[in-house]
């Protein structure tokens, strides 16, 4: 009976893994340099690509946590933001809440604003947190004129200790850019989006001064 129970685990997993690399491709390595490495990997029924950037920071895994749930300063380090806010709602948490990001896009395109749904969830055993945000197709925040909305977009950022004082940062990222140019800025706007802030938070926390600038 024990031996029936395990094939028929093995077969779901297997059956689970199978639909996974059917809906996604192989991830790609196409860079890796300055301790960073990123990944890029088809993803059936959407043009865009998703990629996948991951460094480790001599940080303290609650210290890179903090500088990431800081919201409002994201402009400081996360590439071309020009503005990020939690959006309150009756129900929103710390774990659970809207986010809202405005970017500036290269000349001639319209910047790009969009509304996450964010969830976080934290394994204090093991020493991961994951945050997994998705963006609103209908955002109940109304659209400034200067901006267009994206709407189909999908990130997550991913913790893990390493030791006492090193965090390995994994960030994934989907996104389509929107609007009729879509095609030709979302996977180099993205591509640049992970490299270059995955870049600002390394010199951030391994700066010599981290320990004053970020804390514990």
């Amino acid at each position: 009976m024990k031996t029936l129970v395990k094939c028929i685990i093995i077969i779901f997993i297997l059956i689970f893994f199978h639909a996974i690399s059917a809906i996604c491709g192989e991830w790609k390595l196409i860079v890796d340099k300055d301790g960073i490495t990123l990944y890029a990997r088809e993803v059936n029924g959407h043009p865009e690509a998703q990629f996948k950037g991951v460094c480790i920071v001599r940080r303290p895994i609650e210290a890179v946590g903090s500088v990431l749930s800081d919201v409002g300063a994201y402009p400081k380090w996360f590439f071309k933001c020009i503005e990020a806010k939690k959006i309150p709602t009756e129900n929103s948490s710390e774990l659970h809440f809207f986010l809202y990001v405005a970017i500036d896009a290269p000349w001639p395109f319209s910047d790009r604003d969009v509304v996450y749904k964010t969830d976080v969830t934290i394994d204090y055993e093991s020493g991961k947190v994951v945050s997994h945000s998705i963006a609103l197709k209908r955002s109940f925040i109304p659209l400034p004129g200067r901006y267009v909305r994206i709407t189909d977009s999908e990130h997550q950022w991913i913790l893990e200790r390493i030791s006492v004082d090193r965090t390995r940062i994994t960030f994934m990222n989907r996104t389509n850019a929107s609007g009729p140019f879509a095609g030709f800025i979302s996977n180099p706007g993205i591509r640049d989006t992970m490299i270059h802030s995955l870049k600002n938070l390394k010199k951030m926390f391994n700066h010599p001064d981290a320990n004053e600038k970020t804390g514990p």
